[in-house]
């Protein structure tokens, strides 16, 4: 009967041209949308942020599952203190130092020689890649065995060296994974990099909330189920953009054969690796005072700084990962006109949204606190003691937006050494005021080093790339930051109204929690952009321009 439908003239007739009028939709208005996505910088942005809201959104779960099962106990101070040690080299291989000198060689040998001599040059830097990470996680999965045999050693020491082996090969996976990212931002591939957050988050929710969470009730054991969530999320961290590069042509062949780019990209290398393990040795050794101080302080700190990492991750970090590549380019040009134009654009970008999140994280970090974080065994206590830490983070949340993008106008010009400079300046400057401020102000006084010590980095790197560029770098953006500052105060009214007014409802502190964080933060944040916009802030037509153009070029087919 189906052959027979099939074989009517005129039904095969209207199929065929019914394909025929789908084809002309898709090659009229797709490709003039591709093409778009491939031009605008700010859609760009909008691309990987909202990619990145949803990685963020899970994790933020994520972080409420496990707090709620674990609170602040040692257990989870150990896994928080033991999943740094893989963390360290993902920051430092993957996000920081090798990005930072893959990203530049490989766009200019896109810009000179094509896709094909990018996945040549690729390959080799690949092969090199997993050989020394296999060796990596050997060697450093041995030492943590070695430091666990000590004898004496306290139980959340000795817990957390048995959690660093469990998870010291997710390493490996995520550095793999920066890697591919990093060839697809060469690319302006940016959505497939974004969601990799997604799938560790994804398979930590799985595993502990479903299998682990009802599986046993002995919370070790439950420990385990996290662990094994985050190796299954670190697999399907490389497996998804691997199939995304396959895709755009690249086919993987280990190739060890000597070139020229590789020497170039070991110069660039080593003293990116320097700097950037300056930075992550940093978070290391803070969260180590931490687990010094007591069982509990590894938890607090890393909560707090979790909330803060929220707007940096979804806004900022997705403003510098675009804005890259296109820094880049300038700097293979020469175009420094371009490039501090393009640099003091996005630092517009970020200012405009760290600085009222500062805000909001210090005004409203209580409620925020109470709803997203007070359930289970993570209780009111937590919260009080939490605040303060939180507090510190929120008002070095512009700055470390700020280092963020002035350490990529480094990588972008192949500079490296001046920001392992700066780096080893901003680490002396840490550890030097975490000891001084950890024993009288505690987990306060560590996180009060560390934005201390970005404030200084922040002041070093603005005025090294000021002087190489022979331009001042945040002249061109006092006014806009005077605009971001006027909506910030009113914003600031506004959040104090409307909480004044919630005090006079039948609300639980709860209900309290969940009326701020629903309604007065979305209520301010429109009011606070309602501001720039009455103020002209420079990007807004820009940014309201991205909504309209691509529908009406994909309409008109240009």
């Amino acid at each position: 009967m189906i052959h027979a439908i099939w074989e009517n003239d005129m039904l095969g007739e209207t199929l065929h041209r019914l394909s025929e009028f789908l084809g002309s939709i898709w090659h009229r208005f797709v490709p003039s949308f591709e093409n778009y996505l491939m031009r605008s910088r700010l859609l760009n942005v909008l691309v990987v942020s909202l990619s990145t809201v949803g990685s963020r959104v899970l994790g933020l779960l994520r972080d409420i599952l496990v707090f709620s099962i674990f609170g602040s106990s040692a257990l989870n101070s150990a896994f928080l203190l033991a999943f740094t040690f893989p963390n360290l080299f993902r920051r430092l291989l993957g996000e920081g130092a090798l990005t930072a000198a893959m990203l530049p060689l490989l766009t200019e040998e896109k810009e000179k020689f094509g896709e094909s001599r990018l996945f040549w040059l690729y390959n080799k830097i690949l092969s090199r890649l997993v050989t020394v990470l296999f060796a990596l996680v050997a060697i450093f999965s041995l030492i943590l065995i070695a430091v666990g045999q000590i004898p004496g050693l306290q139980e959340r020491w000795n817990l957390t060296m048995i959690l660093g082996v469990l998870l010291f090969p997710y390493m490996a996976l995520v550095c793999v994974a920066a890697a591919f990212a990093a060839a697809l931002n060469a690319m302006h591939r940016y959505v497939v990099p974004a969601l990799t957050s997604v799938w560790l988050n994804f398979s930590i929710l799985l595993l502990l909330g479903g299998l682990g969470y009802f599986a046993t009730e002995v919370s070790l054991y439950r420990m385990y189920w996290l662990c094994t969530g985050v190796l299954v999320g670190g697999f399907f961290q490389v497996l998804i953009p691997w199939v995304a590069l396959r895709r755009e042509g690249w086919e993987f062949e280990l190739d060890f054969k000597p070139t020229s780019k590789l020497k170039e990209f070991s110069r660039l290398l080593l003293p990116g690796i320097l700097g950037a393990s300056v930075i992550q040795v940093n978070l290391l050794i803070s969260r180590t005072l931490a687990h010094v101080l007591d069982e509990s302080a590894v938890s607090i700190y890393y909560l707090a700084n979790r909330l803060v990492e929220l707007p940096l991750g979804v806004f900022s970090i997705a403003i510098a990962t675009v804005y890259f590549p296109l820094l880049s380019e300038c700097a293979t040009r020469g175009d420094q006109r371009n490039f501090s134009a393009t640099f003091q654009q996005a630092l517009r970008l970020m200012f405009a949204i760290t600085i009222p999140a500062t805000v909001g994280l210090i005004i409203l970090g209580e409620p925020i606190l109470r709803l997203l974080f007070e359930w289970g065994a993570f209780r009111a206590g937590d919260t009080q003691l939490t605040l303060p830490i939180l507090w510190a983070f929120a008002f070095g949340l512009p700055v470390y937006s700020m280092v963020a993008l002035l350490l990529r106008g480094f990588y972008a010009h192949k500079d490296t050494k001046t920001p392992m400079k700066v780096a080893t300046f901003s680490f002396v400057l840490n550890a030097v005021l975490s000891l001084a401020l950890m024993w009288p102000l505690g987990v306060f006084g560590l996180a009060l080093a560390n934005v201390l010590s970005f404030f200084g980095q922040a002041i070093l790197l603005t005025a090294l790339l000021s002087n190489y560029l022979q331009r001042n770098l945040v002249s061109d953006i006092a006014f806009d930051l005077v605009k971001i500052l006027i909506g910030s105060a009113v914003m600031i009214g506004v959040i104090y109204l409307l909480r004044w007014w919630i005090v006079y409802l039948p609300f639980t502190e709860k209900g309290e929690a969940a009326i701020i964080v629903l309604v007065v933060i979305p209520a301010s944040v429109v009011i606070y952009f309602l501001v720039l916009w009455i103020a002209k802030f420079r990007d807004m037509e820009e940014l309201r321009g991205l909504v309209v153009r691509p529908v009406s070029q994909g309409l008109s087919g240009e």
